[in-house]
């Protein structure tokens, strides 16, 4: 689709990519084509506008994200990923801003054709690459020429667009490059802007082998540790200010001889009782044998058996493999026989060159070779290509002398190296070439190769006497049947071996263990951060099953893992890791992360899963240090609520006595008080008693509520009617102060569920406070309003007082009373802390905003799920 132009309804009805107009306010789909129908596991439009979103779903907060950044007229590329459609690769899509049908902005979103994003894709690890779970780019030049999934969740898209715009400016990206260059290896963390606002993330870059340009390409893969660096930071202060005092010096107390010796005694028996009971606790944690066979594992042959064109692998001088097209093309049964008959020296450790060889049977060919390095058991190996060059070429018209006699030949391997003199010739154009040099004493070799290697000049005149002259004259007439030359090599394939080795490198950087398993649980391949976790190499993993380097109990957690992600379950669609221990080699055990994804690839003995695991052993010290800090402030915080709530029970006893017999006197039952003094001090008596037992009874609800004791009942709630029923009992209140009460509420609010006496409770403590702190001819505004998200919210505004915001967090404290203009208004201190518990007991947001001398907005918010439809 051309980017240019602004996709309609009509232009998506017939496209066969997922298509769908999305309502960001409400998470809903309004209208899909047949393929968003099926894509989202629909049979009919009607499925999906009923069918309700996760706000936290990665494609849903893209779509939100686009919703508020796109503007009119804009198109924009995005990757959405929808696990709840059991999908597990994002869906490349083009969006746009599109009205909807009643006048409010949605979002028109439009598939990609799977081909116009996958082009440039191919390969089993670039999909693995794809499907990291943690962010990933790739620079060069200035720009991010490629970034994963998990990066287009994190970034903007200008930072996935420009390296400077990632980085935060181009003098920050110059320096940034100028130290990956240097270092090779690079890592820092920085501030940077995310989706999610200002992140601390943590940057590992690498130069990518084979660029040595101004421009290098440079891979850099991201994790955000901004919850990590807090909590870090937070234990740090606790563990400072739990810091002892330093014990005062104390003058060091003399001893008399007799004392000392006593004390001296005493210990030589202690220290001799302890050597006797102490006994080392010894753990045996032994780790899982694994035996390496002989020879190369089944992987690494069946993947240089696959190649179509001759391949050689050599290491240091000597070969190592060939494969079935060069053993044919060589006329050699098996790689020992030829390995038997040639030894490499003095190859180019990359690049083509040209050379002469006598195949096993005596005819000689011309071939091309193509020299890659790679890795390979015990070090770096090199990859030889050969290409067979149809005209072959022909010897100097020179006549061809008599050969010598057999007994005067060597018969031994023919070994290919650099000879000194061509090293330290003293002309400055010639370079090294690599001669067959025929070793004494030996056997007749039954080939010979001679390689050129390119020069910018022509090569200075052959000596007169050349070793490979009487070996060349040995070599009979090439045969007229011979088999047909293949045709030369073309550069896709080095293409091909060089972008796996890329993306090779790639999945080795990072610290992550990444492990492929076929069908069965086997190891298909082991990443660096893998051999790093367990401890062992390629090699004596490969091929065996991953169960066998993890704990027993484990094995059965990775068991039932595989079989659900094989299974059509939703354990396949909900894939949320699991906790693994591993047996390391070193001894011991190791906690891990696991995360395994199912790798959809059509190419023969491709792997089938990729696992991913984490090592998690800080963490896991990280959540016990605060588990325990956690039962403990939890512990303390029982003990508090629990007096409390014994504390105030026992007062209510004596007290309900005072106020009944000062209500008695009071009222003069039983006679006739004289004293008007007396009559006073027994008005006093019941009006303290009366506050008392107030406060007692706020501090029993406070501590009921944070002990998780106040016993509610949810019911259906009428706000419309708690609202009127608490202006009542406060209007006299209100006219004594020349404060207007108004009331502004819709007529067809929803209820709520919620508690009525609690609610009831709430109301008349906000109505209460905004009466005190209302000068006279203010109003207090009680109103109720339901939200486009389905939310409704209850506000007490007054034009008061108000507060700043360093008197709000202390008016949220129990027991805390704020005096403002000098007026102290009578309380207890625990009307707002009360409240605001009660509320949020209720399942309500409690949100409390005020400026100074404005006045100050309460608002009860009760979510979605407490709201009943009308």
């Amino acid at each position: 689709m051309n980017q240019a132009v602004l996709p309609t309804l009509e232009d998506l009805r017939s496209l066969p990519q997922p298509s769908w107009l999305w309502d960001s306010d409400r998470a809903r789909i309004v209208w899909a084509n047949r393929a968003g129908i099926a894509y989202f596991g629909g049979e009919t439009l009607f499925d999906l506008l009923d069918r309700p979103f996760d706000r936290t779903e990665p494609g849903v907060e893209n779509l939100g994200a686009l919703a508020r950044r796109l503007r009119r007229g804009e198109l924009r590329k995005a990757l959405l990923h929808f696990p709840s459609t059991g999908n597990a690769t994002a869906l490349a899509c083009h969006c746009a801003l599109h009205t909807l049908p009643d006048g409010r902005t949605g979002l028109l979103v439009a598939g990609i054709a799977e081909a116009e994003e996958t082009a440039s894709q191919s390969g089993e690890l670039a999909r693995a690459f794809s499907d990291l779970p943690f962010p990933a780019l790739l620079l060069t030049q200035g720009m991010v020429a490629f970034a994963n999934a998990a990066a287009e969740r994190l970034f903007m898209p200008e930072q996935r667009r420009y390296a400077h715009r990632l980085l935060g400016s181009v003098e920050a990206f110059e320096e940034f490059q100028q130290r990956v260059i240097s270092a090779g290896t690079l890592g820092l963390t920085r501030k940077l802007d995310t989706l999610f606002g200002e992140r601390d993330i943590r940057l590992t870059a690498k130069l990518m082998a084979g660029e040595k340009s101004a421009d290098p390409a440079i891979l850099v893969i991201c994790e955000d540790v901004t919850d990590r660096r807090a909590l870090e930071r937070h234990l740090g202060e606790s563990e400072a200010a739990a810091a002892p005092a330093p014990a005062p010096k104390l003058s060091e107390p003399r001893l008399s001889p007799q004392e000392a010796e006593t004390f001296e005694a005493l210990g030589k028996s202690l220290r001799a009782e302890k050597q006797k009971t102490a006994e080392p606790i010894q753990v045996n944690v032994q780790a899982v044998p694994i035996n390496i066979p002989p020879g190369l594992p089944p992987i690494v042959t069946r993947k240089i058996d696959s190649f179509a064109h001759p391949v050689i692998i050599v290491q240091d001088g000597k070969i190592q493999y060939a494969n079935p097209a060069a053993l044919k093309l060589l006329r050699y049964a098996g790689s020992e026989s030829l390995r038997d008959k040639i030894a490499f020296s003095g190859l180019p450790p990359r690049g083509t060159s040209t050379a002469r060889l006598v195949t096993g049977d005596g005819a000689p060919i011309t071939v091309n070779l193509t020299v890659l390095p790679i890795a390979w058991r015990g070090g770096p190996a090199l990859q030889v290509t050969l290409a067979e060059i149809a005209q072959a070429v022909e010897a100097e018209p020179a006549p061809v002398p008599a050969a010598p006699p057999k007994a005067e030949l060597p018969a031994a391997p023919l070994k290919v190296e650099a000879p000194a003199p061509r090293l330290v010739h003293p002309s400055p154009s010639a370079e090294p070439q690599i001669v067959a040099k025929p070793p004494q004493d030996e056997k007749p070799a039954k080939a010979e190769l001679v390689i050129d290697l390119p020069r910018e000049e022509p090569p200075p005149p052959a000596e007169p006497a050349s070793p490979p002259a009487p070996v060349q004259a040995e070599a009979p007439q090439p045969k007229p049947a011979a088999v047909p030359a293949p045709a030369p090599l073309p550069p896709q394939p080095n293409a091909r071996a060089e972008e796996d080795e890329e993306l090779r490198n790639i999945l080795d950087t990072a610290a992550d263990g990444i492990i492929t398993l076929d069908t069965s649980g086997q190891i298909r391949s082991f990443s660096a951060g893998a051999e790093a976790i367990f401890g062992y190499r390629i090699a004596e993993v490969i091929d065996k099953p991953l169960a066998t380097l993890l704990a027993p109990d484990s094995r059965r957690v990775l068991r039932d893992y595989l079989s659900a992600l094989q299974g059509p379950g939703l354990a396949a669609v909900f894939n949320d890791g699991r906790e693994v221990t591993a047996v390391v080699k070193q001894g011991g055990v190791v906690p891990l992360f696991l995360t395994i994804g199912r790798l959809h690839s059509t190419r023969e003995n491709s792997a089938s899963f990729c696992a991913v695991l984490r090592d998690i052993t800080q963490w896991k010290r990280t959540e016990a240090e605060l588990r325990e800090a956690k039962d403990a402030a939890e512990q303390a915080s029982k003990q508090k609520s629990e007096f409390l709530a014994k504390i105030s029970h026992e007062l209510r006893t004596p007290l309900n006595a005072i106020l009944g017999f000062s209500e008695v006197m009071r009222m003069e039952r039983f006679g006739e008080i004289r004293n008007d003094k007396y009559r006073g001090y027994v008005n006093d008596i019941h009006s303290s008693g009366a506050h008392l037992l107030s406060l007692i009874n706020d501090l029993l609800d406070l501590s009921k509520v944070e002990a998780g004791k106040l016993e509610l009942n949810f019911t259906s709630v009428a706000l419309p009617d708690v609202v009127d029923q608490a202006i009542k009992m406060v209007q006299e209140q209100a006219t004594a102060a020349r404060v207007i009460l108004r009331r502004t509420m819709p007529g067809d609010l929803p209820n709520v569920v919620a508690d009525q006496r609690s609610m009831s409770q709430v109301m008349l403590n906000l109505l209460s406070n905004a009466i005190k702190f209302t000068e006279p001819g203010g109003q207090v505004i009680i109103s109720a309003q339901l939200t486009k998200a389905g939310e409704l919210k209850l506000r007490v505004k007054d034009t008061g007082l108000g507060m700043t915001e360093a008197e709000i967090k202390e008016a949220l404290e129990p027991f805390r009373r704020i005096t403002t203009d000098g007026r102290n208004v009578p309380g207890t201190g625990l009307g707002l802390p009360l409240t605001k518990a009660l509320a949020e007991a209720n399942r309500a947001q409690f949100d409390i905003s005020s400026e100074p001398r404005k006045g100050t907005l309460v608002e009860i918010t009760f979510p979605t799920t407490r709201v009943l439809a009308v």
